[in-house]
């Protein structure tokens, strides 16, 4: 993230880390305090809480009312998070140790369930007329990102997964996180609806971009710079935007090694995804849905600077 942008974000992710420190989840009870408190500490780009709050600054003047929703769906990501890394198996996030490597399993699966109850909570304590619309679509929200996590496990077991079914799972799994985000900024602070389809809309081409620009990383990415393990995929055999597009490369390119998988180490696999033009065929990709989102932008008058800087690096990022 370049230094200028650095500095834009800054009180805004200073806010929302001051409101997640001033949690203090279930006092008296280490067990679920200790790994909860640890989580929320891990650095983070907090992208969907900084969207719900330059959604509600661009369209009402100021981001005070949308701190309950901001703080509500980070929490709820960071549930996605704690159980996402035990079902994959990771031992790093955000380049620092799992809930579940840090601690065990169980703890990790009780604490991300708290997280729940905790962002609901949260929630509830938004000023807004459209707070049963807002609760609805937290919901809606929750169970959409937990049906895409199903799909993408069901892929695992799967040889003929295609970029048509890909794309809808994580249209699922990722980018309604991040449509809620622009959905619940805009709730919290303003008293119309009508932009909704488009913030969601908006959001979901900005979702599907994150994603797969996270696949690409998994196979071009320095580790360090990510923050944790490069090859990850690869390794569990995942279906990925970049793992579904080289099986179908293979199959007009003979001089490919045809199973990616069946390659004795990662780099051998980062090079056949290199050579197959994987990675320029997922960068336009990605510019594209961009480039989507930036015309919805223009069309609502949501002109608000740090959108712009964000796709920017969304296009550009390297973690």
């Amino acid at each position: 993230m370049e230094k200028s942008l650095k500095a834009i974000l800054l009180p805004y992710q200073e806010r929302i880390d001051r409101e997640l420190r001033q949690f203090a989840p279930f006092p008296r009870l280490a067990f679920l305090r200790d790994p909860i408190s640890y989580f929320f500490t891990l650095p983070g780009k907090r992208f969907r809480p900084l969207i719900t709050l330059i959604t509600a600054e661009n369209f009402c003047n100021d981001y005070e009312d949308a701190i309950p929703a901001a703080v509500a769906i980070e929490v709820l990501h960071d549930f996605t998070l704690v159980h996402d890394d035990i079902m994959d198996d990771d031992h790093f996030r955000r380049g620092c140790e799992t809930v579940h490597t840090k601690w065990d399993v169980g703890t990790a699966i009780l604490s991300g369930d708290a997280m729940v109850a905790l962002a609901y909570q949260k929630l509830l304590t938004a000023k807004s007329p459209h707070l049963i619309t807002m609760i609805e679509a937290f919901t809606d929200g929750m169970y959409v990102v937990c049906e895409g996590q199903a799909r993408d496990k069901e892929f695992e077991t799967r040889d003929d997964v295609s970029l048509n079914d890909y794309l809808p799972m994580i249209s699922q799994k990722t980018a309604r996180l991040i449509a809620l985000a622009f959905e619940l900024g805009y709730l919290s602070s303003s008293t119309a609806t009508d932009l909704l389809a488009a913030l969601k809309e908006m959001g979901e081409h900005i979702g599907l971009a994150f994603q797969v620009q996270d696949d690409l990383l998994d196979f071009v990415a320095d580790e360090k710079t990510l923050g944790k393990d490069v090859g990850s995929d690869w390794r569990r055999k995942k279906k990925t935007y970049v793992t579904i597009g080289y099986q179908q490369k293979v199959k007009i390119n003979p001089q490919l090694p045809q199973d990616l998988f069946a390659l004795p180490e990662f780099s051998a696999a980062r090079d056949a995804v290199v050579q197959a033009g994987i990675v320029d065929e997922a960068q336009q990709f990605i510019q594209e849905r961009l480039h989507k989102a930036e015309n919805i932008a223009a069309s609502i008058n949501f002109s608000h600077p740090v959108l712009h800087h964000l796709i920017k690096f969304l296009a550009e990022r390297n973690y």
